[in-house]
């Protein structure tokens, strides 16, 4: 018989998958279009909604003032008639009684501020007040009927309130046309009429006048001043009447945009406007929008969620066909091999077919007949109803059939079996369900003699790296452990089984009664405590306690986890988290939060800003600086246990906090003194460093550690000198620095935008007055047409290391400047250029130049090097490099501000200069002032001795450029001889230049 077993179906699941994809981005797609087309609408009916509420307020007002002005019109026609008739029946006494019938009806229209009879240039004929402009006005007016009412544009009165003229023609003749009732309306009026109304939030109701002047507004319900007088964009009268016309529009006013009504007032120059705020109008169509795309969103989450549960399900699937593939095949090979018995049954029939070893097995009898119901009546009365239920189910499921069931033989023994089997197609496509029935009794007896085994064996678990045992709960004594436990504590098996829990645990050690008390309340929370091993060596321990039942008594299963080594990491942790490595001094973090704890009110913070230690860094290496740097760190130590405490900010900083106020000043002295004295470095020599001090305190109290330090480093950062200086924190400190870091970001910005220029100095020989060089100067011109002079920025740009790509952008135009002076024909005048010390140092110089003449065209001997004495001081070996190849390539060096630095001749000598620049504060005064002129006299000698051009700077005086050539100095600069200028009046001026 061939047997059909059911395998994996990928297939069937892979289209599950997509079906349900399918089927979820189809009614995803729907839902979306549906959503979409319900936002779209929704938010069409808000602001048709707002349209028609708009255009029934505007209805509404029209209505009101068209009453109004109508009953303003009748009363001036009713006084024009009046009038008419007064002047033509008396006429001489017509003005008085005229002005007689216009307080009377005025004193009836409150609104009215005053009515007047004027003739055709605006002239009062009745008492009152006339209007010069009524000429113009009444020009401009609207076509239309010649004697209907006037509306002239807005005008003000002396307490400010707005009026409206009214003009209405008479049937009288005067001088120049007709004459005419003028009236002013109180807006006021107006703005009683659209006040109150239902406008919502943000909208606006107005009325435009002619000229398209507002008249009057009100905002939300309420008056509104805003905009008043000023004329705004409306559509024409014919595009309003008679319908209202609506729209969406920006307000000219307060820039809001709003669903506007607007109409014309019939018979008016007047157009009345409503508008509801759109933002407020769609703010719950904007709360609907939000809910649907949570919603929308949410659908894709869950799809996602469906398919991946979809996915996971088919995995399973998969999983339990192929297992059930894998014990048919066992069950087929068991089969053959172990000889057990086998059943077959028909589908819908009534006999179970088995074999004579089944009967044999358990002891069914042979002429029994091979029945269902016969097959029954052998198994248990309580596996009965499983035993059919998992058969019928089988059937139906087409699935395997596996079913653990007792079976009572003719003489009562009872017997377990097992029966396995399944649905398969027999020949012609008939289905059959077959399997084999197995004797387990054996079985299931060493099951459960093994399960106590095994049960047992799981508790202790021997096998476990972890130490484990059990003891008894209530006699606290040893019942089992296994073999981590006997090599942690170094007792065997057998000892540990005479055990008691205190010999390992006792109550003398440090939080050993609490582990035993805890142990034995039974608590299932961790426990470190420190337990003791035989050799009386002590552990520290993580404890975990379970309660179980073992051989029959309550008992505690008990985990113990040596932790020694981890509490000790962890100690080590916490000391690096609190202490900087090199120094082993605390850190700054760990010195705040000791200050904050308000022990020490009115302490004092001190930075010490070092210096010197760099270059050490860089001549003798970073393991001799580190060992500078704990020396000294050593040494402040010694300061922290006089006067309180010390700390390190890398890499080269300390805090030290003074916590008794009264000692500051011997803390101070103490201070510096640990730094002045010279550290040795190892080899024997001695390294001297410098450092400037902050200091700062909680002057006016509330102010954290953290804060006060910021101001102690602020004070420190704000010294320009590198000696041991001390600055105390201020308000005005913080300003200035405050200024110094906008400036900076000034700086920045400047250099990116090519906000600087450069101006130009000649330098004059003083043999023939002709112009040797023109020096080019770096300037900072601002918006308002000032300049902030280079000695305030060039140094800040020194700090913040501007300096570098501001001297390269300097010695571009420089050389661009240069070029240009070439194809002026002055080929023979060279550009100098003062060069940073930084940037000889931190940049490549002599590539720089050589890259700035090629872009301009340029030999570099057109450009002159100008270099102070500051560049041998730092690095000298680096600075005479970059000498030298600037001098090979034919580059003249000037040394600037000769005398002021630290001049040697033991340097000077090997320099390779093409000259010496003597600083303004020697020349100023030479002539008259003897120790200026012994100055110069020397300098120049110490300059020509070496084969050097001399070149003065600062030359103001006459006397003092005619003292120079007496005295040999080939070359001079100053103010008398041009200051520095942009570069065609510079050359201009050049060419102008003569000595006298």
């Amino acid at each position: 018989m061939d047997r059909s077993v059911p395998g994996p179906s990928p297939v069937k699941s892979v289209v599950q998958t997509r079906t349900v994809l399918g089927f979820g981005l189809l009614l995803g797609a729907a839902l979306g279009i549906g959503l979409g087309w319900w936002v779209i609408s929704d938010r069409q009916n808000r602001l048709q909604a707002a349209e028609r509420q708009s255009q029934a307020l505007v209805v509404g007002v029209e209505r009101a003032i068209g009453l109004e002005l109508r009953n303003l019109e009748r009363a001036m026609r009713g006084i024009a008639a009046d009038a008419t008739a007064l002047l033509a029946s008396a006429p001489d006494r017509a003005p008085g009684l005229i002005g007689q019938l216009i307080e009377g009806v005025a004193s009836r229209h409150h609104e009215l501020e005053s009515v007047v009879m004027v003739d055709a240039q605006g002239r009062a004929l009745t008492p009152g007040r006339g209007d010069s402009s009524f000429p113009q006005w009444k020009a401009g007016a609207t076509a239309g009927p010649s004697d209907r009412l006037q509306l002239g544009p807005l005008q003000w009165l002396e307490d400010g309130r707005p009026v409206l003229p009214l003009a209405l023609p008479m049937t009288v003749q005067g001088e120049g046309g007709p004459r005419w009732l003028l009236a002013r309306l109180d807006t006021r009026a107006l703005q009683a009429l659209i006040d109150g109304l239902d406008s919502g939030r943000d909208g606006a109701l107005g009325v435009v006048g002619p000229n398209d002047q507002l008249l009057v507004r009100s905002l939300g319900g309420k008056p509104s001043r805003e905009g008043i007088g000023t004329r705004i964009a409306v559509p024409q009268p014919a595009e309003l009447a008679p319908q209202v016309a609506v729209t969406q529009r920006v307000s000219e006013v307060d820039g809001l945009r709003r669903v506007v009504a607007a109409r014309a007032l019939p018979g008016y120059p007047l157009q009345i406007w409503a508008g509801l705020s759109t933002q407020q109008v769609l703010l719950p169509w904007h709360r609907f929008v939000a809910i649907a795309s949570l919603l929308y969103v949410l659908y894709w989450a869950m799809l996602a969620v469906l398919l991946r549960v979809v996915r996971r399900a088919d995995r399973d699937q998969r999983h339990m066909l192929e297992q059930l593939q894998r014990n048919s095949e066992h069950l087929h090979l068991a089969q053959h091999t172990g000889k057990v018995g086998a059943w077959a049954m028909e589908q819908g029939g009534r006999q179970v077919v088995w074999g004579a070893d089944v009967s044999q097995m358990f002891g069914l009898g042979q002429a029994e007949p091979p029945s269902l119901w016969a097959f029954i009546r052998h198994v248990h009365v309580r596996d009965r109803r499983m035993l059919a239920r998992r058969f019928v189910s089988a059937w139906r499921s087409r699935g395997a059939f596996s079913c653990e069931f007792r079976l009572v033989s003719r003489d009562g023994a009872e017997r377990w079996a097992v029966a396995r089997g399944g649905v398969v197609a027999g020949a012609g496509g008939h289905l059959r369900m077959t399997g084999t029935l197995v004797d387990i009794s054996e079985r299931m007896e060493a099951q459960s003699r093994l399960s106590d085994a095994e049960r047992q064996f799981r508790l202790i678990f021997d096998r476990n790296p972890l130490p484990f045992w059990v003891h008894d709960a209530r006699t606290r004594r040893f019942l089992e452990v296994n073999r981590a436990a006997t090599l942690q504590y170094g007792f065997g098996r057998e000892e540990f089984l005479t055990m008691h829990l205190s010999d390992i645990c006792p109550a003398g050690l440090p939080g050993g009664s609490g582990v035993v008390q805890g142990v034995a309340a039974g608590f299932e929370d961790a426990h470190v405590s420190q337990h003791r091993r035989k050799d009386g060596s002590t552990l520290q321990a993580r404890v975990y306690v379970s309660d179980i039942r073992f051989g029959g008594h309550e008992a505690k299963l008990v985990l113990s986890e040596e932790i020694s080594e981890r509490l000790e990491y962890e100690k080590e942790l916490a000391y690096r988290a609190r202490h900087d490595q090199t120094t082993g001094l605390i850190n700054v973090q760990t010195l705040s939060d000791r200050l904050d704890q308000g022990q020490h009110p009115g302490y004092q913070v001190l930075y010490l800003q070092l210096r010197g230690l760099q270059p050490i860094r860089d001549a003798l290496g970073r393991q001799t600086a580190d060992d500078v740097l704990r020396t000294l760190a050593a040494r402040l130590q010694l300061w922290a246990q006089q006067f309180g405490l010390a700390a390190h900010q890398p890499d080269e900083d300390f805090v030290l906090a003074v916590l008794h106020a009264e000692r500051l000043q011997a803390a101070i002295e103490a201070a510096i003194e640990a730094v002045r004295e010279p550290v040795g470095d190892g080899d024997g020599s001695m390294q001297r460093l410098e450092a400037r001090f902050g200091l700062a305190g909680d002057e006016g109290g509330g102010l954290r550690a953290e804060n006060i330090i910021d101001n102690a480093a602020l004070a420190a950062h704000a010294l320009d000198s590198s000696a041991f200086e001390i600055s105390r924190y201020d308000g005005a400190l913080a300003r200035r620095y405050s200024e110094r870091l906008r400036m900076a970001a000034r700086l920045r910005t400047a250099l990116e935008h090519g906000e600087f220029d450069l101006h130009f100095q000649p330098i004059v020989r003083t043999v023939d007055g002709s112009v040797a060089a023109l020096e080019a100067l770096v300037r900072w011109p601002q918006r308002d047409g000032t300049q902030i002079a280079p000695a305030d920025f060039i140094p800040l740009c020194e700090d913040i290391g501007l300096i570098v790509p501001l001297g390269n952008w300097i010695l571009r135009r420089a050389a661009q400047a240069q070029a240009w002076l070439q194809r002026q024909g002055c080929d023979d005048l060279p550009v100098a250029v003062n060069v940073s010390t930084l940037q000889v140092l931190q940049a490549d110089l002599p590539s720089e130049l050589e890259q700035a003449c090629a872009l301009a065209g340029i030999s570099p001997r057109a450009l002159h090097m100008e270099l102070t004495e500051s560049v041998m001081m730092h690095r000298p070996e680096q600075g005479m490099a970059a000498m030298q190849r600037l001098r090979d390539a034919g580059v003249c060096i000037s040394l600037d501000d000769f005398g002021t630095g630290f001049s040697s001749m033991s340097y000077l000598r090997h320099l390779p200069l093409s000259s010496i620049k003597l600083d303004r504060t020697f020349v100023r005064d030479v002539d008259r002032d003897p120790r200026n002129a012994s100055i110069c006299k020397s300098l120049l000698m110490l300059g020509h001795s070496l084969g050097l051009e001399m070149i003065a700077e600062g030359v103001e005086r006459p006397e003092e450029l005619e003292w120079l050539r007496r005295h040999g100095c080939e070359q001079v600069q100053g103010f008398l001889l041009g200051r520095a200028q942009p570069l065609e009046l510079a050359l201009q001026r050049v060419q102008g230049v003569a000595l006298g």
